[in-house]
């Protein structure tokens, strides 16, 4: 027992496993701290399709009330655009003739448009928008403003309607009056001051003669105001109920990063030994042919499996295979140029908390807007995200918006890296611990 207690093998397996704890913790954690206040960077769109007095001031009160940022669209193809490449995450449409089946005490119609092609915690807060929305307009619409403006538009309707009576009683004052005066009638400036007079005072005649039945017809209308609203919800990307299809795309793509990760240092280890046997060229040209093979395989048996867990179609698979295969060379390019960097298993300092650090920032869990900004910068500039996204869009439906050619930049990027590293570390003709951890003899 002595014996094995001196071995430094021991003290070593227990300082890995405070160190991938202590990784875990300051990887993961700190990527959620913005959380719950970082949702108020999602972006809601308002629709207002009624453009009536009270639809406007429906709008305005929502922008003014929700902690989201609420910004307007001038057609719903446009906000649509918006939602299909996640720059927003909602869109609230006032529907015309609100205003109409509110003074006919009719519950108006509000549209909700959502794209469930996204993470768990952005479907979760979106319904609850469309709750506190319904919520609030509800409670707006039996307001005394909504009541005043309701008495305004009645005036208006009514005085509309009196408009031939009002010309033809302006018409018989200016008689009158030039009858008692005739020579204004060769005053021009005189006489367009009489004709303001005269208008003016018809008018002020016929809101006092008709202020009760406006007042009477306002009542009336705000009597039928209910508070209800009827409201409908089209799912642009529909996600199936079961949680299955909604944590497959990170699991998938969490499952392809840590195994292409683990063959790309192990195909360092071969390299650092076989580059003295086959040569450095030859050894780098058989890592990127076996990370290819690797990369080209793997997704054919995970693609597999999962299609036996949860239904997708056959063209869904081929275009999941074609964003696999895309996300598989992004990832083991990454993760190569790092194990390169770091002389192979030392590169796992650096490399787990990489691999943590994506999983919180990928987007499947929290929404890129609601991440600080560290992580939203991890989240733009690594294979992950990108790798989650693409995998929303090929099952569910979405917009690329520049997730593949981020993974054809990383690609390119990385294996530019791995060829400099390469040839500019990899020098030494003397075999050191590191490169003898995986024998490569010539009889290999």
């Amino acid at each position: 027992m002595k014996k094995w207690f001196k071995h430094p093998l021991a003290y070593v397996a227990i300082i890995l496993a405070m160190v991938c704890g202590l990784i875990f913790v300051l990887a993961a954690v700190p990527g959620f701290n913005k959380l719950p206040s970082g949702t108020q960077n999602l972006r809601v769109v308002v629709l207002d399709q009624d453009q009536s007095s009270v639809s406007k001031n429906i709008a305005t009160h929502l922008e003014n009330k929700l902690p989201f940022k609420m910004v307007t669209a001038t057609s719903f193809a446009n906000a649509k655009r918006q939602l299909n490449t996640r720059q927003a995450a909602l869109i609230i449409q006032i529907d015309k003739g609100f205003y109409q089946r509110v003074t006919r005490g009719q519950a108006p119609k509000l549209t909700y448009t959502v794209n469930q092609s996204n993470g768990l915690l952005q479907n979760m807060v979106t319904k609850n928008v469309t709750t506190q929305v319904t919520t609030q307009v509800a409670s707006q619409l039996t307001t005394a403003k909504v009541t005043q403006m309701l008495a305004q538009s009645a005036g208006k309707a009514l005085m509309q309607k009196q408009q031939a009576v009002a010309k033809q009683q302006v018409k018989q004052q200016l008689q009158v009056a030039l009858a008692k005066s005739p020579q204004l009638a060769q005053q021009p400036a005189q006489l367009k001051k009489l004709q303001q007079q005269v208008i003016a005072r018809v008018k002020r005649q016929q809101q006092q003669r008709l202020m009760p039945q406006v007042k009477k017809q306002a009542a009336a209308t705000a009597a039928t105001l209910t508070g209800q609203v009827a409201t409908t919800t089209t799912k642009l990307h529909a996600l199936p109920t079961n949680y299955q299809y909604q944590f497959a795309p990170m699991f998938l793509n969490l499952g392809a990063y840590l195994g292409i990760m683990l063959m790309s240092l192990v195909l360092t280890l071969m390299f650092m030994s076989a580059r003295h046997v086959i040569g450095k060229w030859s050894a780098l040209l058989a890592v990127q042919l076996n990370g290819f093979i690797g990369v080209l395989v793997a997704p054919l048996v995970t693609l597999g499996t999962l299609r036996c867990l949860i239904s997708f179609s056959s063209s869904a698979f081929w275009q999941l295979f074609g964003v696999q295969v895309l996300f598989g060379l992004a990832v083991f390019e990454f993760t190569l140029a790092i194990a390169f960097l770091c002389g192979g298993l030392p590169s796992m300092i650096l490399q787990l908390p990489l691999l943590v650090s994506q999983v919180v920032a990928s987007g499947a869990i929290i929404p890129r807007p609601a991440l600080n900004g560290f992580y939203r910068w991890l989240s733009t500039h690594t294979p992950m995200s990108q790798g989650v996204y693409s995998t929303f869009n090929a099952l569910y439906g979405g917009a690329n918006s520049g997730y593949i050619s981020a993974l054809w930049w990383l690609i390119s990027l990385s294996l530019l890296a791995v060829i400099l590293i390469g040839w500019l570390g990899y020098r030494s003709t003397k075999t050191n611990p590191l490169s003898r951890l995986v024998p490569f003899t010539a009889g290999n």
